[in-house]
């Protein structure tokens, strides 16, 4: 019994040796085959490079420039011309604006505590928040200047200057005709020069104004949240427990909230909007040009949009599905018969589609829920890529796990071919001939 079961073990052993064996056999052959997608990536094309080993590290590089992801988002780096930007995750930002000279304009942001740089006109400025310095260049000001915020602060934009004390308590802003005052919630003013007079007092309880826009002068007050009232030359408004009904009759607008959000009525020049929220609702921009609707908002939406030549449309059921197209735009041509030019869609987290031009690409899984991030699509995309079928002007590739099985077709050329892992299994047709490749080294045919 004893040597029966010696002999049995030294079987299990003779096999156990023999399938490590042919794992490593396959893992070697892979190596040599260079089967380390999607790992590992090195492309040289006319146009620049690309190197990555996923997800750790992938280097761009185009005729303008070039890009360095590190296990992005955590840390990123870009050349484009004369500028070099970095960002790590959304704090830490970088901005060298013209790279070559000796001193750059540049920023340095930790973002919202640590601001340094250089802005257009070669100042330089420094500042931790909250205890102080100068941000130049930063939220559409041009310089804001604070000590211990919100106790002081300064800002300027343009030749407007605002200066407040305990931030939003106390505000006084002068400049090119403006002048704003406000002691928050008490009282506030303000007024352009030859337009508009306002003031609130106890905000948000009360709020006037005088427009004086030639031929659309005249007066408006909100008693909130009673009511209010607005009388301009050719309009007349009236709001009753504001926001929620409003009721607006005019020579360019009317507008009807009753109650908002609920339904929402608006007719204009440019502009018209009808919303029975959140079950449907419709809005449109410079006579249809631009067009978008809802349905069980937020949910499902509809948009149109036509920009020179192109007319883009998008279909969403957010957050699972998401289609776009592009068609040329042609006058005298009925819309139906327009030629679409792109097309995309996408079942998150499932898969994609995507055409342009010659050039058409299916792909699962779509773990990323945004079309096309250039980021993911260099450092994530392929790692989560089960299935890949492209077509080129007509040569049709497919990729399965992570490349373990890849095809080519190409009928016109009367060409095709496949593998499994890159040569463990392998067939190619060209032609009038034939040829066989078995464990990446042995071929049979022609």
């Amino acid at each position: 019994m004893r040597s029966v079961s010696f002999s049995r073990m030294g079987k299990s052993r003779a096999v156990y040796r023999s399938h490590i064996f042919l794992i490593a056999a396959v893992l070697c052959g892979t190596a040599v085959a260079g089967n380390l997608n999607p790992f590992y990536d090195n492309v040289q094309t006319d146009e620049g490079s690309f190197f990555a080993v996923r997800p750790f590290y992938s280097h761009t590089v185009v005729e303008e420039g070039e890009i360095r992801d590190y296990l992005w988002p955590v840390y990123s780096r870009k050349a484009f011309k004369n500028e070099k930007t970095s960002r790590a995750v959304i704090f830490w930002f970088t901005h060298h604006f013209d790279a070559d000279e000796e001193t750059p304009r540049h920023r340095r942001w930790l973002l919202p505590f640590y601001f340094q740089g250089r802005d257009v006109n070669d100042d330089g400025y420094f500042a931790l928040f909250p205890l102080g310095g100068t941000i130049h260049e930063f939220l559409g000001r041009d310089r804001i200047a604070f000590a211990l915020f919100p106790l002081f602060a300064k800002s300027r934009i343009n030749e407007v200057k605002t200066t407040s004390v305990l931030w939003p308590v106390y505000s006084r802003t002068r400049g090119d005709g403006i002048q704003r005052d406000r002691v928050f919630p008490l009282f506030g003013k303000s007024s352009l020069a030859g337009q508009y007079k306002k003031r609130f007092i106890l905000w948000p309880f009360w709020n006037s104004a005088r427009y004086d826009y030639p031929g659309e002068s005249g007066t408006s007050w909100i008693l909130f949240p009673l009511c209010g009232r607005g009388r301009l030359e050719h309009e007349r408004t009236l709001w009753l427990i504001p926001p929620f009904f409003r009721f607006t009759d005019g020579a360019k607008q009317d507008r009807i909230y009753c109650p908002w959000p609920f339904f929402q009525k608006v007719e204009s020049e440019r502009y018209e909007k009808l919303y029975f929220w959140p079950l449907w609702g419709e809005k449109q921009f410079d006579e249809g040009l631009h067009h978008r609707t809802f349905l069980l908002w937020p949910f499902f939406w509809s948009e149109k949009s036509r920009e020179a030549y192109v007319m883009r449309t998008r279909r969403m059921a957010l957050p699972f599905f998401y289609l776009e197209k592009e068609r040329l735009s042609e006058e005298g041509v009925p819309e139906e018969e327009w030629a679409e030019v792109s097309s995309y869609w996408k079942i998150w987290p499932l898969m994609s589609w995507q055409r342009e031009g010659h050039t058409s690409r299916f792909r699962l899984l779509e773990l990323w829920p945004i079309r096309n991030s250039a980021p993911v699509e260099r450092n994530w995309a392929p790692l989560w890529t089960l299935y890949k079928r492209t077509n080129t002007n007509g040569l049709i590739r497919k990729d399965v796990l992570w490349f373990a099985w890849r095809s080519e077709r190409e009928p016109d050329a009367a060409r095709a071919e496949w593998s499994l892992l890159k040569g463990l299994l392998a067939y190619k047709r060209e032609a009038e001939s034939r040829s066989f490749r078995a464990f990446w080294f042995m071929r049979f045919g022609e």
